[in-house]
């Protein structure tokens, strides 16, 4: 009874802290949400050296928002008079030089850059050093730098071809099969015939033109063995065909 009497006596008291920790919870609560609204739309960019698809000696200069919100007025800063090849400089590259007014999330810029054949050991000595600032979705802004290596990608190797070539080549193929048959330089194969029968046609077909090829005595003993053959596996046919006549009519006797 003590503490029932204590809480009547203090129920201001015991209201007023209740109330404080249920504000300290609903605060705690709206915090974590808005941890996770600025963690589900943050763009992240990220800039690489990737070696080309296709042609791995061909650097490509990518620029990729990795994050889950929209990145807008990307601007970067580099040295724009850098000529990675002796003869071009970054100001030719327009988004380098212009910035981005909105790149999404998973959205990328790749540029050919380079290409290191004999120019290798060169670029090694000059890594690109490039920054970048850009806002999200509230106007909050963001910056990261990038130090590029050229060697980072030396000694890499593909092994087939890559899915996008084989795709293409496929697609090639079959325009070539479709060409073909609209052209008329190749005709569709249609069977009229069930497929079995069309098999033993032709490969009767191919045992005629092998026999055509001997002299004609060695034709006439190939023919006559051929015929005992068939004359023999007619032999066991009939004779079956009796024996399961015969088996019918005693089991139905």
């Amino acid at each position: 009874m003590g503490i029932i009497d204590w809480l009547n006596t203090n129920s201001g008291a015991v209201i007023a802290i209740a109330a404080v920790v249920l504000v300290g919870i609903i605060g705690y609560y709206a915090y974590l949400t808005w941890r996770l609204l600025k963690t589900n739309n943050t763009p992240e960019i990220a800039i690489s050296l990737r070696p080309h698809e296709a042609h791995i000696h061909c650097v490509m200069l990518c620029i990729e928002n990795i994050g889950t919100g929209a990145a807008r007025n990307v601007q970067f800063q580099t040295d724009l008079s850098f000529k990675p090849d002796g003869e071009r400089a970054l100001e030719d590259v327009n988004f380098l030089r212009n910035g981005i007014d909105y790149l999404g999330p998973g959205q990328k810029k790749e540029h050919f850059l380079v290409s290191v054949i004999g120019k290798l050991n060169e670029l090694k000595k000059t890594p690109l050093e490039i920054g970048v600032t850009y806002t999200d979705s509230v106007e909050m802004a963001h910056q990261r730098a990038f130090h590029l290596d050229f060697g980072e990608n030396e000694g890499y190797a593909r092994v087939g071809k890559p899915p996008l070539f084989e795709i293409a080549e496929a697609t090639q193929k079959l325009q070539e099969d479709v060409n073909s048959i609209a052209t008329g330089s190749r005709k569709p194969v249609i069977l009229t015939e069930p497929l079995f029968e069309h098999s033993i046609r032709n490969h009767t077909n191919f045992l005629e033109k092998r026999i055509s090829q001997f002299p004609h005595n060695i034709q006439s003993k190939i023919l006559q063995k051929v015929d005992f053959l068939i004359q023999d596996q007619d032999r066991e046919i009939h004779q079956k065909s009796q024996n399961d006549e015969t088996e019918t009519d005693a089991n139905s006797s």
